[in-house]
């Protein structure tokens, strides 16, 4: 019982997690064609901001030689994916437990 309630618990946090991934990608895309006062963009920004700032401060310490794009959502969006996988181990361990033991 106690395995199933925590391999619903980390299912919850991937799937939050894999929605977060797509709101950077889109925030990202669109922050390209949109002005960042634009409501749509101004939502995405809101949930997505407290994610990315960590990466930007890091960011800002590259050189990046004056290049106009910011790599701060590509590494959020890595640290995401890193999260995702090890999450999903943790599942299948829970899954494997729940299995043998019940």
């Amino acid at each position: 019982m106690k395995y199933m309630i925590l391999i619903n618990i980390v299912r919850g946090v991937r799937w939050f997690l894999n929605i977060l991934s797509w709101l950077i990608i889109a925030n990202a895309l669109l922050s390209w064609f949109m002005d960042p006062t634009h409501p749509i963009r101004s939502f995405l920004m809101r949930l997505v901001e407290p994610i990315v700032r960590p990466f930007r401060r890091l960011t800002s310490r590259l050189n990046t030689s004056g290049f106009p794009i910011d790599f701060s959502p590509l590494f959020a969006y890595f640290a995401i994916l890193i999260l995702l996988e090890i999450l999903s181990y943790f599942e299948s361990y829970l899954f494997q437990r729940f299995m043998l033991f019940g």
